[in-house]
């Protein structure tokens, strides 16, 4: 039972410890994760709800910072989520928990909290300094049976309370939920954020660890004197359509949670019909033509401009020989890439992305080098050619 007071007590003082320590409180976002749905059919998966044990969660910060507060999501269900406690930890080179940086984090002031129906929740401000590229990981308590329906991924799971261990006792590997949706942090130099919107391209697919196009452009800018005023932001969902519910709610519904409510956003990169594009297995299933695809485009154009951020937007990549190409897939794609070079003063920013991945010679075709070999996902090297891509198109925006 908490005493009464205490509440508001803990997190002024938090708040203070942060402006002591000069941190502005302008909060721009480290690492999203966007919730999907729960998938417990999913490959490697955990298969079942968790009960009264403790998840980690990995991310990479992908800006430095002198403070964070975590972000977790409870927008996709209809059932109050409770958390019993959290914590975050520093990770290694090797991703080993570094000894002396546990720090528990607080909801108000309490240790344990419930996230309501259809809502997200911020943990409490914490004085903890990060580097761009830095790992760390989130461990979250569920004492009751929980079945988040959040972002599946690799994750750690124990028995029992383990948000006190700097290093968990007997993990079982598996893909579930990850509750932690976002990492924010404050105390940067980031004047811009840029928002990667899109699907298993944006999200990096294929690729190794932190080797997406977004996370390489994040590199590249940092490196680029014209560059570093950016945070980039990954809000891509493997699978995700423009209209209807492939992989997470489709991107029309997502739009205004993943790009119009990232904190301080001002850039938006829209990479996403390709899903749509692709045959179907289920002749019930809708396969929408291509005027639907580009009224999607300007519902987005217009929804995001409305909230003054700048709209850049990339042209669909080549997919011939993938699993559910066909040739009338071919001609919306190429019809919806001919009105985004026809509209290109209406946007801030085109990435023409289908001519830098087209292979020489046969430019329906992924770079035969560049891809995994289902001719859909580039590999590590495609991603970068992506990444240096888009990187001018970027800068071209300015830092002021």
């Amino acid at each position: 039972m908490m005493k009464p007071g205490l509440t508001l007590a803990l997190p002024l003082i938090g708040l203070l410890a942060v402006a002591a320590a000069g941190t502005p409180e302008r909060w721009v976002p480290g690492w999203a994760a966007p919730p999907i749905g729960y998938e417990p059919k999913i490959k490697e998966a955990l298969g079942r709800p968790f009960k009264d044990e403790s998840v980690r969660q990995d991310l990479r910060a992908g800006i430095a910072g002198r403070a964070i507060r975590v972000r977790f999501s409870n927008e996709l269900s209809d059932e109050p989520l409770r958390i019993g406690a959290a914590s975050i930890v520093r990770l290694d080179a090797q991703d080993k928990p570094i000894a002396g940086s546990l720090r528990s984090l607080t909801f108000s002031g309490a240790t344990d909290t419930v996230i309501p129906v259809r809502a997200p929740m911020l943990s409490d401000p914490i004085a903890y300094p990060v580097a761009a590229g830095e790992r760390l990981a989130i461990t979250v308590y569920y004492p009751e049976e929980a079945a988040p329906p959040a972002h599946a991924q690799m994750v750690d799971v124990v028995a029992g309370n383990g948000t006190n261990s700097v290093t968990l006792t007997n993990p079982q590997r598996a893909r579930a939920p990850g509750v932690v949706s976002g990492l924010e942090v404050t105390g940067t130099a980031a004047t811009r954020v840029l928002v990667t919107f899109g699907d298993s391209i944006t999200e990096g697919a294929g690729a190794s660890k932190a080797m997406s196009w977004p996370d390489q452009l994040g590199r590249l800018l940092a490196a680029n004197p014209r560059g570093r005023c950016w945070a980039v932001v990954n809000e891509g969902i493997s699978g995700n359509r423009l209209l209807s519910m492939g992989r997470g709610p489709d991107a029309l519904s997502r739009f205004d949670r993943d790009v119009l409510a990232v904190p301080n956003a001002t850039h938006v990169v829209i990479l996403e019909g390709i899903n749509d594009i692709g045959k179907v297995r289920d002749p019930k299933d809708w396969q929408p033509p291509a005027a639907n695809l580009i009224a999607a485009y300007e519902q987005m154009l217009a929804r995001a401009k409305a909230r003054g951020l700048k709209v850049i937007i990339g042209t669909l990549l080549p997919y011939e020989g993938a699993a559910y190409a066909d040739a009338a897939g071919e001609q919306r794609r190429e019809t919806v890439n001919a009105w985004i070079r026809a509209n290109a003063k209406r946007f801030d920013g085109v990435i023409d992305f289908d001519a830098a991945m087209g292979e020489p010679g046969k430019p329906t075709v992924m770079r035969l080098t560049e891809q995994i070999g289902d001719h859909l996902h580039p590999n590590d090297a495609g991603y970068a050619r992506m990444a240096k891509t888009a990187l001018p198109v970027i800068v071209a925006q300015g830092c002021r």
